[in-house]
């Protein structure tokens, strides 16, 4: 009788870890405001760095327009150093794509990670409808994109 009663116990404290979990799941941020797809063309390697153009194609999830849209390429190493970064985009809006390429100089270790499991770390500065500031991560994952064609 007294295991019966445990298995009940322990159903109900499932249940209700469940439900805390999916409460608080729902009510948190993901993370992932921000996701699309890379690819890089024009890779020419110089010593132990290599000469790459990388093309984004971003999704904003958030429910506002974002303003004055940096997208800034960091190293993955610990150290984090700037690689450089995009044009800015003066109004992404909500629930739209924006296409960008431009050219960096990544270091060998982090090209050939590209061609493996891992993303360029790609950090979004940006002002939400309020106008207060954020930095965050995009999640891409790669896939060929054809290029923009440049504005004449």
């Amino acid at each position: 009788m007294r295991s019966l009663r445990l298995s009940r116990a322990w159903l109900l404290c499932a249940l209700l870890t469940s439900l805390l979990l999916v409460t608080v799941g729902a009510s948190a941020k993901s993370g992932r405001q921000f996701t699309g797809y890379f690819d890089y063309s024009d890779a020419q390697e110089q010593g132990d760095l290599v000469q790459v153009t990388l093309h984004l194609k971003l999704f904003n999830h958030t429910a506002t327009n974002v303003k004055g849209l940096i997208v800034t390429l960091l190293d993955s190493s610990p150290a984090m150093t700037f690689r450089g970064s995009f044009t800015p985009v003066k109004v992404w809006k909500t629930q739209q794509f924006v296409e960008m390429s431009q050219q960096f100089t990544i270091t060998k270790r982090e090209f050939s990670e590209w061609n493996g499991p891992a993303q360029p770390n790609l950090v979004l500065l940006y002002q939400d409808s309020t106008g207060k500031s954020w930095q965050k991560p995009a999640m891409v994952s790669r896939r060929p994109i054809v290029p923009p064609v440049p504005k004449q």
